[in-house]
This record gives structure tokens, C-alpha cells and sequence, in this order.
């Protein structure tokens, strides 16, 4: 029964989200809170991890994805606003030449819906290596260049 209230709770972010004309950082805070509430519904569904003790809890099965993938979807996240503040750098130090660029919200949330394409070309790279900093960074990275990431997966 949590699970479908959870559901038709992400349900209901997910469509105010798309329809309401609202402020970005609103609309930010809420996608992530549909990811913390996807995960969260993952792992009822998935059930408890089991690990030796030897594993540390990143390590193991849904932790090691959830990790990854949110830090690709940091990435993902961070180059878009890298380019949205350059070109804010770009438009004041032109003093009115180049218009100020508009805060685009959907661009920050077409890397969510790819995400899944540019995380399992990562996971097939790298999915049996041992989780430590070097792997995150460069699942980071991965997220940072989805753009050719994607190309990869295309072609």
C-alpha cells in the first residue's frame, strides 16, 4: 500500500512539474525530490541489500548505482549551468550587445530522461571495477559530456 501511494505521489510531482508555471529552483527542488522518492520506491521493491563484511554499503547492489548514477546526473546537471553562466558572463560584459540568456528548466531536465543511455555505456565500461573516487569522477565526467556520450551510444 506504500508503495502505490508513493507512486501516485511521483505521479503527482512529476505532472506539476511539466504543467505549472512556477519558479526554477521550486521545480529543481521538486525533481529531486521525485528521484529521492523513485529511489526510495526502488528499494521497498528491491528489498534490503545483503553484504559480506568485508563490503562497505557503497559497494554493494543499489547503492553502488544510485551513487554513480546520480553523480552522472550532477554532471549532466553541471555542464548546463556551466554554459548558462558563461553565457551570463558573456551578455554583462557585452553591456546590453548580447541579450541575458532566459534560465531554460527543460534543459536541465532532458539530461534525466537520457540519463539511463549515457549511465549503461558507463556501466559497461567500468561496472566491475571497485567503487572509490577515481570511478566517481569519472561517472561525473561521463554526465559533464552526455552530449558525446550519447554519440557513442548511437553510433
Amino acid at each position: 500500500m506504500i508503495l502505490l501511494w508513493g507512486i501516485a505521489l511521483i505521479i503527482l510531482l512529476l505532472t506539476f512539474i511539466l504543467t505549472q508555471e512556477s519558479n526554477v529552483i521550486i521545480k529543481i527542488v521538486l525533481l529531486l525530490l521525485l528521484a529521492v522518492l523513485v529511489s526510495i520506491a526502488f528499494l521497498i521493491w528491491a528489498g534490503p541489500p545483503v553484504r559480506s563484511p568485508d563490503q562497505s554499503w557503497y559497494e554493494i547492489a543499489p547503492w553502488r548505482q544510485i551513487l554513480l548514477i546520480t553523480t552522472t546526473l550532477f554532471g549532466m546537471v553541471s555542464n548546463y549551468l556551466l554554459e548558462y553562466f558563461q553565457a551570463r558572463i558573456k551578455a554583462k560584459e557585452s553591456k546590453g550587445k548580447v541579450k541575458m540568456p532566459k534560465f531554460v528548466w527543460e534543459k536541465i531536465a532532458l539530461p534525466f530522461i537520457i540519463a539511463i543511455l549515457v549511465f549503461g555505456y558507463f556501466w559497461e565500461q567500468h561496472g566491475k571495477e571497485p567503487m572509490n573516487f577515481a570511478i566517481m569522477l569519472i561517472s561525473f565526467q561521463n554526465g559533464f559530456f552526455w552530449q558525446t556520450v550519447l554519440e557513442k551510444v548511437k553510433g
